[in-house]
């Protein structure tokens, strides 16, 4: 019985080292509209845990105050049936700045001019008036579509959970709920161009979306993703999840010489 008390504090042990640090709230009072104020109406609850855009208008985005990288976002969005079938989305390595590069994901409803239902994941330089209604899937000045995952839109009131993981190494979607059910990989590739910025939500031509239960943990670091690159196998310190191990193995030895 210790022998197996022993183990079960040594898988707790080994769970504590995941490499994604403990996930983090965000608190959305934080956060400030970009792009021309007559785009969006961004209404914040008042416990900082969602937020909502009730115009229907050209592009807005409700963006963080400080630089996101290196890190993983979980949280959900929904739209309510206000009659139309647009954008919804959020962006990444944003700067207000419109000659810098920032990265959009958004998720088109329905079929309309040009456009298809579906997700898009697009580099944009210029703004958020640089991105077009028509033709999402098309690269043009200012817009480069770096992946599209097409045929299917969102569903009014339904509560679509996703993660964003955005590293030096890797840009990944998932989404859950409704037809993805416990969750679907949307885009899975390597980062590309800018890597800075700030994370918020974007809305193009819909209101009434809610974003909500926002919250962000640290990437691990390069060695933890790459133990057995040279400049991490030549390190002295012993890594702490290692470290954490041998004395859970320890444990283990001590209780079954007690037993």
């Amino acid at each position: 019985m210790k022998l197996k008390i022993a183990g079960a504090a040594l898988g707790a042990i080994l769970l504590s080292t995941s490499a994604w640090a403990v996930p983090t709230p965000i608190d959305l009072n934080t956060f400030v509209q970009e792009g021309p104020l007559g785009n969006g109406n961004w209404n914040v609850a008042g416990d900082g845990n969602s937020v909502t855009q009730t115009i229907n208008g050209n592009p807005t985005a409700f963006v963080s105050p400080n630089d996101f990288f290196n890190t993983q976002f979980q949280g959900s969005f929904s739209a309510g049936n206000d009659g139309d079938d647009d954008y919804m989305g959020f962006v990444f390595g944003f700067d207000a700045d419109d000659t810098t590069p920032f990265f959009l994901f958004d998720w088109k409803q329905g079929q309309q001019l040009g456009s298809a239902p579906g997700f898009y994941l697009s580099e944009v330089t210029g703004g958020l008036n640089a991105i077009p209604f028509a033709n999402h899937h098309l690269s043009t000045t200012g817009y480069n579509v770096i992946a599209t995952s097409l045929g299917m839109g969102w569903v009014d009131n339904i509560v679509y959970d996703f993660t964003l993981e955005y590293t030096e190494t890797l840009i990944k979607i998932d989404i859950a709920g409704g037809a993805f059910g416990a969750g679907q990989t949307i885009f899975n590739i390597a980062t590309v161009g800018n890597t800075t910025g700030r994370f918020g939500f974007y809305n193009y031509s819909q209101s009434q979306v809610t974003y909500q239960g926002f919250t962000e943990a640290a990437a691990p670091s390069f060695c933890e993703q790459n133990p057995s690159s040279p400049q991490c196998t030549n390190q002295v310190p012993v890594p702490a999840p290692i470290a954490l191990i041998g004395l859970g193995l320890l444990l283990m030895r001590r209780t079954a010489l007690r037993s």
